[in-house]
């Protein structure tokens, strides 16, 4: 599931929805949600790495217009984290609606087919810009719906070019995924230890392979052939629960 956790985090096909379906075809009895987030920590150390140059830019200049950005799209992001946490941990567990919204993250990545070659870098992106990709990230929270899938997807449409439209997103993971390991700590700390670290090891290098990969993508400007596989696996399971 490490290994699963690391390629669909940042390939747009949702990570915790692969998770969530994984779980109920291993019959799965574990910590469900405490285990989605141990990975995800892997996947964060996968971001660190990958886009160091990045990220250290921004620790030397933490009043810069992009950090300004994150700032802001995080915010949306944290209200639905806090949420879920707090009201929403049952949908973790239901294969049936991660499946569906798989299905509506077909549609979205499919949206980015004629999507225009974007000009806006990090110091063209408006705050307004940064409020609604971070509110798609916050609608990512249900397992099914793609963070990266959908926050691309909409950075795109807002006309970021397609290299800095994968670096937003991905950089905008950077706090939500420390805050869900926050907030998850106290559960994670009363969980087996030994499956979570090997699945964050496994999320790590799995993840970074798939990080690169994606970015070459999204430059591309291919995100929208991935539709077929969130169909394919959304209505594949839910016929598969049916029979």
């Amino acid at each position: 599931m490490g290994v699963v956790q690391g390629v669909t985090e940042f390939l747009p096909i949702s990570s915790s929805g692969h998770l969530v379906i994984l779980q109920e075809l291993l019959r799965w009895k574990g910590p469900s949600l405490e285990f989605d987030v141990a990975v995800h920590i892997g996947t964060l150390f996968a971001i660190l790495v990958v886009l160091r140059k990045r990220i250290w830019s921004l620790i030397r200049d933490p009043l810069a217009y992009p950090s300004r950005l994150i700032l802001l799209g995080t915010l949306p992001t944290a209200v639905a984290g806090l949420i879920a946490h707090f009201f929403a941990r049952r949908a973790f567990e239901s294969g049936i609606l991660a499946s569906t919204m798989l299905i509506l993250t077909g549609f979205c990545l499919w949206s980015t087919r004629k999507a225009p070659q974007g000009k806006k870098d990090a110091l063209r992106t408006s705050p307004l810009d940064a409020l609604l990709v971070g509110i798609a990230q916050g609608l990512s929270v249900l397992p099914g719906l793609s963070r990266s899938g959908l926050t691309i997807a909409t950075g795109l449409h807002r006309g970021l070019e397609r290299h800095w439209a994968g670096e937003f997103s991905f950089l905008l993971a950077i706090p939500a995924l420390v805050g869900a390991a926050i907030l998850e700590a106290p559960r994670m700390a009363k969980a087996p230890i030994l499956p979570l670290a090997m699945g964050t090891v496994s999320a790590f290098l799995s993840g970074s392979l798939a990080l690169l990969f994606l970015l070459k993508v999204v430059r591309g400007g291919k995100l929208y052939r991935f539709a077929p596989y969130c169909w394919a696996v959304g209505i594949g399971y839910t016929v598969l629960v049916l029979l």
